[in-house]
């Protein structure tokens, strides 16, 4: 059960990661603005106005001792929110062994909670995920302007690295400081208290500050102006904010974690289509009939 509350938080965020990526990238205030991020002003004004897509990510980590590589094809929708993931989880040894998972995933908005349910080694299961209500309320049109504005301080530079007669491919970097600050800022705000999710939170925001600045390009559809796709390496990020946490333990085996640090490199993609064309996304009943329920076993 361990391994299944680990596995159902990577899959759904490396999707909200990804998505987030999409959104935030374009929320600049309606400033005079470079001609860069005037552009993706606009491209912001087209996006915001999606209530459902369906997207492909792809995440692969190469390191000394094998390769992983996760697919993940899924579909969202905003109201009511709802979510559903098929990933494909491969693992390829040194000797080119190679193991392979399937997992299924749903999530529903339930009596403002989420309830998520997972489909794994032949067995469904089930947990609720309170929200705060922070979390859970829609914004007021005056409150959606100012939270755009809001986000512009993420951005630290927006650069087009490429353009064809079709797409435009622009490099966001994004200021970890900032991203660190308001990560802390949420926690100040979370009532529910949840002490794991603070730790979390702290490591994850001393992680963000060792590892620097965050890069990622977008590609942009000049006819529709639309986000059809997010790259990130985040090969560099990750061994900056690993290395802390090693020198920080100062482990026994201190230089062969470094070493293998050195050596991994980790790589996410995520395409994104059939904006506002997704059907319902619809429960099977037979998690609704056999899933078990595991939310006593943690809480968000």
């Amino acid at each position: 059960m361990g391994f299944l509350r680990k596995l159902k938080w990577g899959v759904a965020l490396v999707g909200g990661l990804l998505l987030v990526a999409m959104h935030a990238s374009f929320a600049f205030a309606a400033e005079k603005l470079p001609p860069e991020k005037a552009y993706l002003n606009d491209v912001y004004r087209t996006m915001v106005k999606v209530r459902s897509l369906k997207y492909d990510i792809s995440i692969k980590l190469e390191t000394p001792m094998g390769e992983v590589q996760t697919v993940i094809n899924g579909e969202a929708q905003e109201k009511p929110l709802s979510m559903k993931n098929d990933a494909n989880i491969t693992y390829r040894d040194m000797l080119n062994n190679e193991n392979t998972m399937m997992v299924k995933q749903y999530i529903e908005q339930y009596q403002g909670n989420l309830m998520m349910y997972m489909f794994v080694n032949q067995t469904w299961v089930k947990q609720m995920l309170p929200v705060d209500p922070v979390m859970e309320a829609n914004l007021a049109a005056d409150e959606k302007v100012s939270s755009q504005a809001e986000m512009l301080q993420f951005i630290k530079s927006v650069k087009l690295i490429r353009e064809t007669p079709a797409y435009k491919y622009m490099e966001i970097t994004l200021d970890s400081m900032q991203l660190s600050d308001a990560i802390g800022a949420v926690v100040k705000l979370d009532k529910m208290q949840n002490k794991e999710m603070q730790k979390a939170a702290a490591a994850g925001r001393l992680g963000l500050l060792a590892a620097g600045d965050i890069q990622y390009t977008v590609k942009v559809d000049k006819a529709t102006k639309m986000i059809k796709e997010v790259e990130m390496d985040l090969t560099e990020p990750i061994r900056k904010g690993a290395g802390l946490f090693v020198d920080i333990a100062n482990p026994k085996n201190k230089t062969a974690i470094e070493d293998f640090l050195a050596k991994s490199t980790l790589h996410m993609q995520a395409t994104y289509s059939n904006f506002n064309q997704i059907d319902p996304i619809e429960i099977p009943q037979e998690a609704r009939d056999n899933a078990t329920d595991i939310s006593p076993l943690s809480k968000v």
